[in-house]
């Protein structure tokens, strides 16, 4: 079964995609617990978790995300450290008001709905402008393709790990293809 969930066509000229506040807190604040060299290089960058703005722009989540990986995890390689990161961006986001809301019923859906809802989840996160397609491979197996010019694919890689711990599985998720415009994700539980 092949399931494609389509944002609307963007306009040409459309504005990069902004992320809000509670998925910069849910990285930062909860699940790094930023502080130190760090919290001062965020706050450089143009995020202090003290004075939280409604949204940020991509392109500073972009920056921070890369300083958290050599601040946390400069004995990974760009993969681990980026997977680990997408893990604790979930972990940390399931903690936030926002995030509980999506949350609470993970364990209840089950791996394969949670994965149907990932366009749902990444429109809570500000990123309506990804195009979502799931290709069933088996009753716990899925290929799932991300139209995603602005995250590394380590980082969804581990944050969809991330989520299906949530919804209590076991996955094991490869990224197959990478390329400017996006990625294909292998995930079996």
């Amino acid at each position: 079964m092949l399931l494609t969930h389509s944002r609307p066509p963007m306009p040409a000229t459309a504005p990069p995609p902004r992320v809000p506040a509670s998925v910069m807190e849910g990285l930062f604040v909860r699940g790094l617990q930023a502080e130190g060299r760090l919290a001062r290089g965020l706050e450089a960058l143009g995020y202090d978790s003290r004075r939280p703005e409604l949204d940020y722009p991509i392109e500073l989540w972009q920056r921070a995300v890369a300083l958290a990986r050599q601040e946390r995890y400069p004995e990974l390689g760009d993969e681990d450290a980026y997977r680990q990161l997408g893990r604790l961006a979930v972990d940390g986001f399931a903690q936030t008001l926002v995030g509980r809301v999506a949350a609470v019923a993970l364990p209840m859906i089950g791996p394969a709905q949670a994965l149907e809802r990932v366009p749902r989840y990444l429109a809570m996160m500000g990123r309506s402008d990804i195009d979502v397609t799931l290709a069933t491979e088996g009753e716990r197996a899925r290929r799932v393709s991300l139209s995603d010019r602005y995250n590394r694919p380590d980082l969804m890689a581990g944050g969809l790990e991330g989520l299906l711990m949530l919804a209590n599985a076991r996955p094991r998720i490869t990224v197959e293809e990478r390329s400017a415009s996006g990625y294909r994700l292998s995930v079996r539980w």
